[in-house]
């Protein structure tokens, strides 16, 4: 609490306490809102913390053992909303990683949270439009008449990504490509390019990477990283409602505002 001449006054739970010029609050997220009752005791506003940064859970074993498996470019979206991504993939034995599905997490943290991670979300596994797809199948059915489907995998998938796509087509990998008739061209193009997967929760460790929720920023002077509501307060890390996507972004988050609230408090 605040006290005369602008110090602050911390109590411990054994009954000590001491009073200080400033105090920087760098304590970090909570996974649940309780974890900032001694901030929300002192006047500030909690925003609900929920997971952020967190692979998708797809109980799909045909999927699941492909693990290692990985596309340079994929593009993922949650089905019926706004939210996509796109960047590389990676299968593991659970489901989904990678930096498409982990910023497609952050992205839509708090919509995933309300619908208790049970979502369906579509797949594209190459970076191309459906008609420059259709005109490569049609153009190896007519250059490549004896090739086998098989042996025309695409330069971004691995063989066994490909031999697993084909199969989601209902396809038989040993046809000639001149063979190849235009009800399987369309499944490809469908597989390849909006392949649908329900997503059970996140990932089954039950760890993420940093939360979104927090001290909310409107009672937070950024110039400063100081209070709104109590002088030489100060704030920096996850313990505010910050999050970013994958990529360094929140470390950086984290140096940044400590640095800020580091500086403003040794002038206090």
């Amino acid at each position: 609490k605040s006290v005369p001449d602008e110090k602050i006054e911390i109590r411990f739970s054994d009954g000590t306490s001491t009073v200080m010029d400033a105090v920087i609050v760098t304590t970090g997220g909570s996974p649940t809102v309780k974890g900032f009752d001694w901030l929300s005791s002192i006047g500030h506003t909690i925003v609900p913390p929920v997971p952020s940064l967190f692979t998708f859970n797809i109980p799909y074993k045909t999927l699941n053992d492909l693990l290692g498996s990985s596309v340079a470019k994929a593009k993922v979206s949650i089905v019926n909303t706004r939210w996509m991504n796109e960047g590389p993939m990676l299968i593991t034995h659970w489901g989904l990683s990678g930096p498409a599905v982990l910023k497609l997490s952050s992205l839509a943290a708090r919509y995933l949270a309300e619908v208790n991670y049970d979502f369906e979300i579509q797949v594209g596994w190459l970076d191309k439009k459906e008609d420059e797809l259709r005109a490569h199948f049609n153009e190896l059915r007519k250059a490549n008449f004896q090739k086998l489907l098989i042996n025309t995998c695409p330069p971004e998938l691995s063989k066994r990504l490909w031999e697993y796509l084909i199969n989601r087509a209902e396809a038989d990998g040993q046809i000639r490509m001149g063979d190849l008739p235009n009800l399987i061209i369309n499944k490809l193009v469908n597989v390849l390019l909006y392949d649908l997967y329900t997503v059970k929760g996140k990932t089954t460790f039950k760890e993420e990477f940093v939360t979104a929720g927090g001290i909310s920023l409107k009672e937070v002077n950024f110039k400063r990283m100081e209070s709104k509501l109590l002088k030489n307060l100060f704030f920096a890390g996850e313990v505010l409602d910050i999050d970013a996507v994958t990529g360094g972004f929140n470390f950086q988050a984290a140096w940044t505002t400590g640095y800020l609230a580091g500086k403003s408090a040794a002038g206090a």
